[in-house]
């Protein structure tokens, strides 16, 4: 099991309609087994970090560093699991 960062996103639209990170805030942690999609998802509703309703309403996108829990419909940006250093 590793830890990792939670960070929420705020984060606004871009010129080019894109998704710009405004700021970002430290929001704990998260115990993971591995970077699986799924599973990280449902470790993030279990871990509070989602609510239930959120199933199927979000996506992960991986940016090489962060794996960014973004909302399906717009693509806006929620929160981040920092991979890319592992506390």
């Amino acid at each position: 099991m590793n830890t990792y960062k939670v960070l929420s996103i705020d984060a606004w639209r871009g010129p080019e309609g894109g998704w710009e990170w405004n700021q970002w805030f430290d929001s704990g942690t998260i115990d993971l087994p591995d970077l699986n999609t799924r599973k990280v998802l449902k470790a993030m509703r279990e871990q509070g970090f989602l609510s239930t309703e959120s199933a199927g309403r979000v996506e992960i996108d991986d940016d090489q560093y962060n794996l960014v829990v973004c909302k399906r419909s717009d693509h806006m940006p929620v929160f981040a699991i920092v991979y890319g250093e592992n506390i």
